[in-house]
């Protein structure tokens, strides 16, 4: 028997694309859904689209939409909101610039009804306009146990760092009062995707199934989220969340934790020499200071592991070693040589 699902959409600003989205799912093959629109306190024609298409599909007796207006707080706090309406034994996310293959609910949904705790696939990178440009990843269908060996997949090798191509079980997110158990952290700027899918990993006891399927057609554009700058303090708190979720779920054994932590610093020293003027990210600039003391919480640990590929090392070394060179690097090749 096909299961409910519940797909929330947090959409600020977007009357330009906004529709483009609905029309996505409404176009699933998988009919047994519900879309809750929450609609993050946009000022433009973004809340009229979607009363739009709620009076559409009671016309045509299609998949209900629900639509909910919150005062502007960030997608974290409006995918929270709506978790707290989802009726849905399945749910599901997607951003409102983004769209979706119509086969994908259904998709992962079968997945699900096997039994396993989260399924999930992969998104293929598009233009503005949605046209394919390139995979994110390449995929392969994997199973791996919850929680440990699931978080290593997720926190090292970060097959998701978004939870559009994924679809959760309720009863890990919410219990039977509607409270829930999985939130998104509302005061992270940044990664609150990647920290809600490792906590929600991390109360699983079951299995991951990765879909080697690009499910989600992922629009980056001059003003989504994530083609904006993050500062080092906004990186600190996010990978904090990273930190806490490794450590209360792996007992200690867990290591994918602490190398995406010196990962992402290392990361982030690349970035900023690539953006910054000399003046504006050097060793007498507080960003940088911070930057070089979170990496080195780890880099030791970075350089010795064997799940570390070796260009990754060879990155590791040039910024403690030669940060000049690696300077140089950033500004002549670019993001060509940026790790990742």
């Amino acid at each position: 028997m096909d299961r409910f699902v519940s797909i929330i959409i947090p959409a600020y600003q977007q009357e330009q694309r906004i529709g483009r989205c609905i029309e996505s799912i409404l176009a699933s093959t998988y009919r047994n859904y519900e879309v809750i629109v929450v609609n993050d306190g946009s000022t433009d024609r973004t809340e009229e689209i979607v009363r739009q298409f709620i009076e559409k599909t009671k016309e045509k007796a299609g998949p209900v939409i629900e639509l909910i207006n919150i005062s502007h707080g960030g997608p974290a706090c409006a995918r929270n909101a709506g978790l707290q309406l989802a009726k849905g034994q399945f749910i599901g996310f997607m951003d409102a610039d983004d769209m979706l293959h119509p086969q994908m609910i259904e998709r992962l949904a079968e997945s699900l009804l096997k039994g396993n705790d989260l399924a999930a696939c992969g998104r293929q990178i598009c233009d503005k306009n949605g046209n394919p440009a390139h995979w994110q990843y390449p995929l392969k269908r994997q199973y791996r146990q919850c929680p440990e060996t699931a978080l290593e997949l997720v926190m090292w090798e970060q097959i998701l760092m978004s939870v559009c191509p994924v679809l959760f079980r309720r009863e890990k997110i919410l219990d039977r009062q509607g409270c829930l158990l999985v939130e998104f952290p509302e005061e992270l700027a940044e990664f609150e995707d990647f920290v809600f899918i490792c906590r929600y990993l991390s109360r699983c006891d079951g299995w991951m199934e990765v879909i080697p399927f690009y499910g989600v057609f992922y629009c980056k554009h001059a003003g989504s989220l994530t083609s904006q700058t993050r500062t080092v303090d906004e990186l600190c708190q996010a990978m904090n969340w990273i930190l806490q979720t490794g450590e209360q779920a792996g007992n200690g054994k867990l290591t994918a934790h602490q190398l995406q932590y010196a990962f992402r610093f290392m990361a982030f020293w690349y970035e900023e020499a690539l953006r910054c003027k000399k003046a504006d990210f050097s060793p007498d600039c507080e960003s940088w200071k911070i930057c070089m003391e979170e990496l080195e919480r780890y880099a030791d640990l970075f350089m010795a592991s064997p799940k570390t590929a070796g260009y990754q090392k060879a990155a590791m070394w040039v910024v403690r070693k030669a940060p000049e060179l690696g300077r140089l690097l950033a500004k002549t090749v670019g993001r060509v040589i940026l790790p990742g």
